[in-house]
């Protein structure tokens, strides 16, 4: 059922068109920010019966990455990469991402542009150059102009209702020197509080229905500067908060009652103090593994945390197998175009569902049970 736009928030909660709490669900569908600017599995698939697949599984959204480099190519797409989708040979990747964006939308998916990276490749390490707005190949300018220009290719279509403005903020080393993100400094080349502030103003200029998701620093994993500087734009009820959590070794040996003091004490604090929504815009681990039984104490963790406080989430990813990507800024390949993907949803083959347990599981999590208009 196509959900009722544009979203907007109520406390804690992202509502519909209608006033009725939305509970975002999706995947990540990756590749367009990486080495061949487009989403993998269009070799294997057609586009708008992976659009059915997604949809017929029960997800709501899907987290779209890009590149500020994908967005500059003029060259068509390499038919290779598009065997499954002879009706866009001759494309540029932007319009093989316009495609994909229609397809899904079409479909009733909401679909969420995330600035992946300013480079092509594969993210995310301190190393690679890219945890910040720009860096020395990519101007602020660029970055403030590339999200103008996306919201105006999708202006007109209401299921394109949020936009992630940067992924995985983190240190960064640039010609200039080393440099640590922060929150709330009002700093001009530190400030992700100030950045998302500015930015979203600037979206909201163009389009003022999008919701405005603002990752927290270090990975996405630190949202605790919101307590004392939250994002306030001119327009109201737009602002969600994201973290993203993967089961780091610290995270394996956690019981329960750890796990909820840490993700709470660095974010979910958001929710119970009823400040804005919170989004789980990555987490995901080996398909296979928790299929089967596995997955460790993160696993159970995660899936209480999300269960008990209702949050929203999306996971990485659907990929079965990878696109081909680099470490930013080289040419050291990272991963091979149809490489396997570990933490992918889908058969080798993107044609159906590859672990049907864990689909049941993610399924268990879709429903919101509190909000405006849950019974």
């Amino acid at each position: 059922m196509t959900i009722a736009t544009p979203l907007s928030t109520s406390g804690r909660f992202i509502v519909d068109a209608h006033g009725k709490r939305v509970r975002l669900a999706g995947v990540n569908w990756y590749g367009a920010s990486e080495d061949v600017a487009v989403p993998a599995g269009l070799d294997c698939v057609n586009l708008n019966a992976l659009a059915e697949l997604i949809a017929a599984q029960g997800f709501n959204c899907v987290r779209f990455p890009f590149s500020l480099w994908m967005t500059e190519q003029t060259a068509a797409v390499d038919d290779q990469y598009l065997l499954a989708n002879p009706e866009l040979h001759g494309l540029t990747p932007i319009q093989v991402y316009d495609a994909c964006v229609k397809a899904l939308t079409e479909k009733g998916l909401i679909v969420i542009p995330n600035c992946h990276l300013l480079d092509f490749g594969w993210c995310c390490a301190e190393t690679d150059t890219n945890g910040l707005w720009f860096n020395d190949r990519w101007e602020i300018a660029k970055f403030t102009s590339t999200w103008q220009e996306i919201t105006r290719r999708y202006v007109s279509n209401p299921l394109v209702a949020a936009v992630d403005i940067k992924n995985e903020p983190r240190q960064t080393t640039l010609a200039t020197g080393t440099i640590v993100p922060a929150w709330g400094t009002a700093a001009e080349e530190t400030d992700f509080a100030a950045m998302y502030t500015t930015m979203g103003n600037l979206i909201h200029e163009i389009n003022p229905h999008l919701l405005i998701i603002c990752e927290g620093l270090d990975y996405a994993g630190d949202l605790t500067g919101v307590a004392d500087h939250q994002v306030k734009l001119a327009q109201p009820g737009k602002v969600v908060y994201s973290l993203h959590d993967y089961p780091w070794p610290s995270h394996q040996s956690q019981s329960q009652a750890e796990y909820f003091a840490q993700m709470n004490k660095n974010g979910g604090y958001i929710l119970t103090q009823d400040i804005a929504p919170l989004w789980l815009g990555e987490f995901g681990d080996d398909a296979s593994t928790l299929s089967s039984g596995g997955g460790g104490n993160w696993w159970a963790n995660v899936q209480a945390w999300l269960t008990e406080y209702d949050i929203d989430w999306c996971w990485w990813a659907l990929n079965p197998t990878h696109g081909r990507s680099s470490k930013p800024g080289t040419d050291q390949v990272e991963y091979y175009w149809g490489q396997p993907e570990p933490y992918g949803l889908l058969t080798l083959d993107w044609s159906h569902v590859g672990y049907p347990a864990l689909m049941a599981k993610l399924k268990d999590l879709m429903q919101p049970h509190q909000g405006p208009g849950i019974g």
